[in-house]
């Protein structure tokens, strides 16, 4: 947490510089982590909380914990990723169909007007 928090700017970093300080000072190691899940709203806090309280109480790597977390955040962000573009899909057809269908039809207009007035 220490190296995440000096190395990266932003409020969560500060957050885990903080909770590495309480750490430093002495506060348990659970107590300090249920008080960073507390005071960062950020949507994957809980799930990296979860996984250091319990590498904490198990003695387990926190590796494979931190590595299944950042594949499930790769993931959900691809997800959202894919269904923001299917949102935009209708918009996009909605433009098309507002301004380029008309403006083409104009233009085959003025061109076959000569031929029909002449």
């Amino acid at each position: 947490l220490e190296e995440v928090g000096r190395r990266h700017p932003g409020t969560l970093a500060a957050e885990m510089r903080r909770t590495a300080d309480e750490l430093a000072l002495g506060v348990p190691s659970l107590v300090a982590y249920a008080s960073f899940a507390r005071r960062s709203p950020a949507r994957g806090v809980p799930a990296l909380v979860a996984a250091l309280i319990r590498a904490a109480r198990h003695g387990t790597p926190l590796a494979g914990a931190l590595a299944a977390l950042a594949a499930e955040a790769r993931a959900n962000r691809a997800r959202r990723a894919a269904e923001r573009a299917a949102k935009a899909a209708p918009k996009i057809q909605l433009v098309v169909a507002l301004l380029l269908v008309p403006s083409v039809l104009l233009l085959v207009a003025a061109a076959l007007l000569p031929s029909l007035l002449g």
